[in-house]
């Protein structure tokens, strides 16, 4: 096979797992004619590529509706995948090269009912630790890793924070619940939080989202220390790397920010 050839047929496999990620991340049938649309290509080139991915079994075809959904086993290949591919483990290089870099403690939490739960931590580079321990639950409210996911996350979950009352953990907590929702906007639009002496006077995190395959909110990563270390505005460096380490672990998961909707030849 010639250098032509081998890059159609990669373009080729790339455009049918975009069908692939499109239809699942719509949780719901998908048509020809949608799909089309979507991708702004023709009918029978779209209807190709299902035909493919209903042979090798990953889509299925509603014969009633002419419509397509995901099969189950797509759905069971993603599940022995995220059995063994866990957040902690994607994140744990991505983790220590940071800490590495900048020195800081670097945390790995996720979302749980009560709070942010550390799943993962590498401890800093100075001879006085301060930092979070391993399995603790963080404050959504007041913790740098709960703003992001108030942010980034289940969007229900600030106003039922609000309505609850927010607790005061130290003199810095934000308890209003005004200003909690300007908060949470701004770290939505700068894709960081930080929490300095909100949760424990003296600590200060700085947080970003980490993202799976489908695009959904998984979890966070944070470096922590004191404030004298980590200021109420971190430095552009530290934000970089944050920022860049986000993204590193996103991508192990299978996320992709821009995703390729060119179609093959």
């Amino acid at each position: 096979m010639d250098d032509k050839s081998k890059g159609t047929s990669i373009q080729a496999v790339e455009f049918a797992l975009n069908i692939l990620e499109y239809i699942a991340q719509h949780q719901a049938s998908v048509g020809i004619s949608e799909l089309s649309r979507v991708f702004g290509t023709t009918k029978s080139r779209i209807h190709r590529h299902i035909q493919t991915l209903v042979s090798a079994g990953y889509l299925v075809r509603n014969e009633d509706t002419e419509r397509y959904n995901v099969s189950a086993r797509l759905m069971a290949l993603g599940q022995a995948v995220s059995e063994s591919f866990e957040l902690a483990s994607a994140a744990r290089h991505t983790a220590r090269e940071l800490r590495d870099s900048l020195g800081h403690a670097v945390a790995i939490s996720q979302p749980e009912r009560e709070g942010m739960r550390i799943l993962l931590l590498m401890p800093s580079r100075s001879n006085i630790e301060i930092a979070v321990k391993p399995g603790s639950i963080l404050q959504y409210h007041s913790s740098a890793q709960g703003k992001v996911t108030l942010a980034f996350g289940d969007q229900m979950l600030l106003p039922q924070l609000t309505s609850a009352g927010l607790e005061m953990s130290t003199p810095y907590t934000i308890t209003d619940p005004e200003q909690m929702r300007d908060e949470i906007e701004i770290t939505r639009k700068r894709r960081w939080a930080v929490a300095p002496n909100e949760a424990m006077v003296g600590l200060n995190a700085l947080a970003a989202p980490i993202f799976d395959a489908l695009g959904g909110y998984v979890g966070a990563i944070a470096l922590t220390d004191s404030v004298q270390f980590i200021a109420s505005t971190p430095s552009n460096e530290q934000v970089r790397q944050l920022l860049s380490a986000a993204e590193k672990i996103s991508a192990n998961l299978g996320y992709r920010a821009q995703q390729s909707r060119s179609a093959a030849v």
